[in-house]
């Protein structure tokens, strides 16, 4: 039997925010993780970028930077047929349920990544009938060390569950690979100008 090891992470911060006063509205009850009552139907393609949705590629960088404590993926979702909920409100329970996770089975014994679904809306997307999420969602890996991923195959999943009952999943095998860069908007080295040291 092969054993896995599992990292499990709540996306809970905008429930802890609410707390913090200053918002009137009652708490929310989140009801449970996953799996969510549910019938298949609509549309989810999986994708990568920060804030604009691509189609995810081949190879997926694998991204360590100041933004975040550790290495991270990006990944992305743009929906068919599920309704997008109110982008401007993580509260609203209207929102889709966006789940990622990721397996890389290439290790031994292999690492798998478990997310419980972000609740955050989506935007119109500039594919006509489609809306794609407010801003990619990170995977962490945590403590895992770089050279036991970076080249590596995973398995990327993304499953959303829309207010309307309807459920999708998108999934893709894609090769990992660690890519150094600045923070973004940390501003890269800017070369002097011309007569100055």
């Amino acid at each position: 039997m092969t054993r896995s090891r599992m990292v499990r992470s709540a996306l809970g911060a905008g429930l802890l925010l609410a707390a913090c006063g200053g918002d009137e509205r009652p708490a929310v009850d989140a009801g449970p993780c996953w799996p969510l009552n549910a019938t298949p139907g609509g549309q989810v393609q999986l994708g990568t970028g920060d804030i604009t949705f691509e189609p995810m590629p081949d190879v997926l960088p694998i991204i360590n930077n100041l933004s975040q404590s550790d290495p991270y993926l990006q990944v992305h979702a743009r929906i068919h047929g599920i309704p997008p909920g109110n982008s401007e409100d993580a509260l609203d329970p209207r929102n889709p349920r966006t789940k990622l996770g990721a397996v890389v089975t290439d290790l031994n014994p292999p690492l798998e990544v478990v997310f419980c679904p972000a609740s955050i809306g989506y935007v119109a997307s500039s594919e006509p009938g489609a809306f794609d999420l407010l801003h990619s969602l990170r995977i962490g890996f945590m403590k895992t060390p770089l050279d036991q991923v970076s080249g590596k195959q995973a398995r990327i999943t993304v499953e959303v569950v829309g207010s309307n009952g309807l459920y999708a999943k998108d999934e893709k095998l894609v090769t990992l690979m660690l890519m150094s860069s600045a923070a973004p908007g940390a501003g890269a080295a800017v070369p002097p100008a011309a007569g100055l040291p």
